[in-house]
């Protein structure tokens, strides 16, 4: 065997040994402590998620619209109202310190307004398309958030408590998506 075949055969065969290891599977790295900083982002939205359903009393939408967002609403009020529970048995989630800094928070604010404002000043299929893409992009963030704090959560109430937020508000995302194609195909 030349000097060049037995370096390939020998750089080979330390790589197989490297990537065979010792044959057990590799553990996954574990995922650092859910932080008090993510319950109170999720927390702030759940309580913002509660209130979409009162946009629609002043406005008047579809039968099939308005039972996804009284839905959206009762999920995320009754999760809002559990967090605060939780929070109360445990010192520290602390459901008021998003650890934001202050031109994220005002980034949000901002955005929040501008929506608000194109909420309000919109009507018909403009005011369904406007509220499908919020509620959107507010479940996409809420229901990753509650995946991630799952997955990270000791406390067994707690994980349990999001893993199933993350069902519900999926489901929900879902239903939001579903009337989002239906509102975007022409009428006709």
């Amino acid at each position: 065997m030349s000097r060049a075949a037995k370096a390939l055969a020998s750089g080979l065969c330390a790589i197989f040994l490297a990537c065979a290891g010792s044959g057990a599977p590799a553990e996954p790295p574990k995922a650092p402590a859910a932080s008090g900083h993510g319950y109170a982002l999720l927390y702030e939205i759940l309580g913002q998620e509660k209130k979409v359903s009162q946009l629609l009393v002043i406005k008047e939408d579809r039968k099939a619209l308005g039972a996804v967002i009284d839905a959206i609403a009762e999920t995320c009020g009754k999760a809002y109202q559990r967090l605060g529970q939780l929070a109360e048995r445990s010192p520290r989630l602390n459901l008021s310190d998003n650890g934001l800094p202050a031109e994220e928070i005002r980034a949000r604010e901002l955005i929040q307004q501008t929506r608000r404002d194109l909420l309000l000043a919109s009507s018909g299929r403009e005011l369904e398309l406007q509220l499908l893409l919020t509620q959107n992009e507010a479940l996409t963030y809420a229901a990753h958030l509650a995946d991630t704090l799952s997955r990270s959560e000791s406390d067994p109430e707690r994980s349990a408590f999001l893993k199933t937020l993350w069902k519900d508000l999926t489901k929900h995302l879902h239903d939001v998506q579903a009337l989002l194609r239906g509102s975007l195909r022409p009428k006709g």
